[in-house]
């Protein structure tokens, strides 16, 4: 350590004052040396900031009704769902495509079991494949054609 030397004039003083100062002054500007940069960052930060949040409330604006309208459209694959079941069902119990409709039930078992009472009810309808009878507007006169080609074969 340097011996002490004391101060015997105003200059002597004033020269160690002014060291002093400059040291702070420096330890000072070192320590904030970085002042604007940060400002600027700041700024820039604030201003992003700013940006973000306008973006999150247009955003929310926008899906504001997204949970209704999910729910909304879910409800409407569950309807579908449930007519495709009761007409699949309708179907193989042998009732007509109409019939679809009248058919109750949440559940694939349920409705089926309905398709198939509501079957049992109307009882089975058997349509002929062909009809026999030719349909024309004047049977009369077909009938006639008929027997005078049966002639002219012979």
């Amino acid at each position: 350590m340097a011996e002490f030397t004391p101060i015997e004039t105003q200059e002597e003083l004033n020269e160690i004052i002014g060291k002093v100062r400059k040291e702070a002054t420096e330890r000072a500007e070192s320590k904030y040396a970085d002042y604007e940069t940060l400002k600027a960052s700041n700024a820039d930060l604030t201003e992003k900031l700013a940006t973000a949040e306008k973006a999150a409330a247009d955003s929310a604006e926008k899906y504001k009704n997204y949970e209704q309208n999910l729910s909304d459209l879910q409800g409407k694959v569950h309807q579908y769902e449930l007519s495709a079941m009761k007409t699949k069902a309708a179907l193989s119990a042998g009732l007509p495509y109409e019939a679809a409709e009248r058919i109750q039930g949440n559940t694939e078992d349920e409705i089926r079991a309905d398709a198939e009472a509501f079957a049992g009810m109307i009882g089975p309808k058997n349509q002929p494949l062909a009809d026999p009878e030719p349909t024309s507007g004047n049977s009369g006169r077909d009938a006639l054609r008929t027997v005078l080609q049966g002639l002219k074969e012979e």
